[in-house]
């Protein structure tokens, strides 16, 4: 048996399409394992982010601020961050 090769891959249309190349024979059949993947995009619900500030709270203290509002702007700045213009 071969050895377990991970992929990446999207879903459309009911169909899984790889984002990698695969070396596989036309007709192979395959086992998967699906695994989602979150979007960089998902927005957290303000019971998620109080749960989030209660895990993190001691190991990235500072970091996140310690109320809903003080993540919202934590997490907004990073996505600013993230989609300025280089």
């Amino acid at each position: 048996m071969a050895q377990p090769n991970k992929i990446r891959a999207t879903y459309k249309n009911g169909v899984i399409e790889p984002l990698d190349t695969l070396n596989l024979l036309d007709g192979q059949e395959l086992e998967l394992e699906v695994k989602v993947i979150p979007s960089a995009t998902t927005v957290l619900s303000k019971e998620e982010k109080k749960d989030l500030i209660q895990k993190m709270r001691g190991t990235m203290k500072g970091t996140w601020g310690s109320s809903v509002e003080d993540i919202n702007a934590y997490l907004k700045s990073e996505r600013d961050a993230w989609n300025r213009e280089l």
